[in-house]
């Protein structure tokens, strides 16, 4: 397979495969249509067909999306299993085409040509889902890590922590005036780079900042690159494979780099662009949801039914935020806590079934079209908090550069915390989606807010799927030196 991986293009392989699914479903349903359609008459029925056919095609791929089969992780997926939920993809697109086929007597399609698409558009779809299978399951990487000091192979230990099976660490290579203590394989010196490349047919060179700024090591980078090996810190493959930014490898030349990676262009007008559309369209389709939890509330307890709170908005400025009151209206007498996971104790009767299933933030895309927040950014988090949790977390205001967000990459990939630990880990996702905001990933997002909603919230075993980062054992074994931001272990 191509050295660059399927891993170190995530939503380009996404993206890739979400196209060829939405193509088989429209070619699939243009032979079916001209299997069964007279040729006198094949033109003008694909021509009203056509609205159907392009709906079905974009919502199949998203229901796949939503289901996860597109993620690296999937091939542990039994193709039983995965033939199973396709085909409840399948179904479910069907069922949300055929009202629009029968909105007009003469748009409607006719029982053969919808069995015959489908039976098409399924094995089809088979046999490029076993194709990804295959290529997910095959896929393995040889990586070696560049040893400048014991901080360095601190971090190569880190890179084992990762989790991941389609990655294999080949060993170590140190500089000259360095030699490696811990018990991994130990390839050689740094001085005979490309040859221990080439010999141990390695796709991944990983270092530290200080290796790769090193003037001295710039030839035999660019000489590696330009040979399709990939040379990058940790703190890139990180990104790569787990969408987040380990806290202990930022440093700020990182954070300056992620600063200049979203367009501007995108930032100041398309986002807003999108932010307005889909809020509106969020309270056309959402209006009748609002309504009825704004009912549960005034009949279940006693006080308003929206709920206002400061918060921070982008750069620290404060706005209220709106919200169905989920609490009763006494649940801070003893000051400003945070809201626990699960039942909460202080929740109105129906509090607990609004906050599970997001209902009591709809009112914030009244928010989103005021410009306070975006549809899609880090949670924005109470002032008070705020000062708390910087004194403990670094980078912790770094969240404040952009326009808080409903949803946001962290909701979606971390289950509900209440702690600094929960909030650490929240803030590297948030650091991820700040430096790849993009309107693609954008949408991605909403696809899994969907996920996330229709199932009621995310386990909260999720968080034992996390890499953990032993940081303080590793310094007691190997050295004195302190680590930039070390982690707490696992509670």
């Amino acid at each position: 397979m191509n050295p660059n991986g399927i891993l170190k293009q995530h939503w380009l392989h996404v993206a890739i495969h979400f196209a060829v699914d939405a193509v088989i479903f429209a070619v699939a349903f243009i032979i079916g249509t001209d299997f069964v359609i007279p040729d006198d008459d094949l033109h003008m029925r694909l021509e009203s067909y056509l609205p159907g056919i392009l709906l079905g095609a974009c919502v199949f791929p998203c229901l796949v999306y939503i289901f996860g089969l597109y993620s690296p992780q999937s091939y542990k997926q039994r193709v039983t299993k995965r033939a199973i939920v396709l085909a409840i993809c399948l179904v479910g697109t069907v069922l949300l085409v055929i009202p629009l086929f029968y909105l007009k007597k003469s748009t409607s399609i006719g029982r053969g040509v919808f069995g015959i698409s489908v039976a098409i558009v399924y094995f089809t779809i088979l046999i490029h889902h076993g194709f990804l299978l295959r290529s997910l399951r095959n896929y393995r990487e040889r990586v070696a890590f560049i040893m400048t000091c014991t901080f360095d192979e601190l971090e190569a230990r880190f890179f084992q922590s990762l989790g991941t099976e389609n990655m294999e660490l080949a060993g170590l290579i140190h500089y000259d005036n360095y030699q490696p203590i811990g018990e991994m394989r130990v390839l050689g010196k740094v001085s005979d780079l490309q040859d221990i490349v080439r010999r141990e047919n390695i796709h991944r060179v990983l270092c530290t900042s200080k290796s790769i700024s090193d003037p001295s090591m710039c030839k035999a980078f660019c000489e590696l690159r330009y040979s399709g090996v990939q040379v990058m810190p940790l703190v890139s493959l990180f990104e790569e494979v787990h969408q987040l930014v380990p806290l202990e490898l930022i440093t700020p030349e990182w954070l300056l780099a992620a600063s200049a990676q979203p367009h501007m262009l995108y930032i100041k007008k398309v986002k807003r662009a999108f932010d307005i559309v889909v809020s509106l369209l969020g309270l056309v389709f959402l209006g009748p949801v609002m309504l009825l939890g704004i009912l549960a509330t005034k009949l279940t307890s006693a006080g308003p039914a929206f709920y206002k709170q400061v918060r921070a908005g982008r750069f620290g400025r404060p706005f209220n935020v709106i919200k169905l009151r989920s609490m009763r209206t006494d649940a801070e007498k003893h000051g400003a806590v945070w809201s626990t996971a699960g039942k909460d104790p202080r929740s109105t009767p129906v509090g607990n079934f609004l906050r599970k299933y997001r209902i009591d933030e709809i009112p914030q895309l009244i928010n989103v079209l005021k410009g306070d927040m975006s549809f899609v950014g880090p949670r924005p988090e109470r002032p008070v908090f705020i000062e708390e949790l910087a004194q403990q977390i670094p980078y912790f205001q770094e969240r404040l550069m952009v326009q808080p967000g409903i949803t946001g990459w962290a909701q979606v990939n971390y289950p509900y915390g209440s702690s600094v630990e929960d909030a650490k880990w929240k803030l590297e996702y948030d650091l991820y989606y700040m430096k790849h905001m993009s309107l693609f990933l954008d949408l991605f997002i909403l696809l899994d807010t969907v996920r996330i909603v229709l199932r009621g919230g995310m386990k909260g075993d999720a968080k034992d799927r996390l890499p953990r980062y032993e940081a303080i054992w590793f310094f007691r074994v190997f050295g004195n030196e302190e680590p930039r931001a070390p982690r707490p272990p696992a509670p």
